[in-house]
C-alpha cells in the first residue's frame, strides 16, 4: 500500500456513475466532431484520496475484474464512435488515456471489463475522464434515459 503523508492508504472498489462523472440529465448537450476526441464526462478526484482506473485483477485463476460501460445517445440513438479513458492533471495539461474502446464493445450490452490499471493512480483535484470522436457529427443529448456510464476505479484513502 501506498504512503501519503505518513499514513498507509487502503484501497477500495467503487464504480462511477453517469452522475459521478458530470454527465447526467441535467448536463448541457454538446456537440461531438468526427475526427475529435471530446471530453464528455470527468470526475475530480477528492481530497486526500488516490484513484487508478478499473478495478479487481486476474489472479490465481480468478476474474475479479470489473465492466466498464459507456453509452450517449443523440436525438437519433445511440452514438457509435471510439471512446477514451484515462487521467488529467487539474490544470488539464497533462493527459494519460489508459484505455480506448469502440461504443459497439462497450455500449449497452458491454463484455469488457477494466481490471486496475495498477502502475498509475491521480491525486486529489486530478481528473478521471471520458472523451469520445463518434463516427459521425452530432450532438450528445444528455437528457435521453439511454445515456449510461458505470466506470469500476480503484479509490485509496
Amino acid at each position: 500500500m501506498a504512503l501519503v503523508s505518513g499514513r498507509q492508504l487502503r484501497p477500495f472498489t467503487r464504480v462511477l456513475n453517469a452522475d459521478d462523472m458530470n454527465a447526467g440529465s441535467g448536463e448541457t448537450d454538446i456537440a461531438v466532431t468526427n475526427g475529435d476526441y471530446t471530453k464528455v464526462a470527468y470526475y475530480q478526484v477528492p481530497a486526500q484520496q488516490q484513484i487508478a482506473i478499473g478495478a479487481g485483477e486476474i489472479a490465481n485463476g480468478v476474474d475479479s475484474r470489473e465492466y466498464v460501460q459507456i453509452r450517449f445517445d443523440s436525438a437519433a440513438g445511440e452514438i457509435a464512435g471510439k471512446y477514451r479513458i484515462g487521467y488529467t492533471n487539474a490544470n488539464e495539461t497533462n493527459i494519460q488515456i489508459v484505455k480506448e474502446e469502440r461504443s459497439d464493445n462497450i455500449g449497452q450490452a458491454s463484455t469488457v471489463k477494466l481490471g486496475e490499471v495498477k502502475n498509475l493512480r491521480v491525486g486529489e483535484d486530478s481528473y478521471i475522464v471520458i472523451y469520445l470522436n463518434p463516427d459521425e457529427d452530432t450532438t450528445i443529448d444528455y437528457s435521453d434515459s439511454d445515456n449510461k456510464i458505470l466506470l469500476p476505479v480503484t479509490v485509496y484513502q
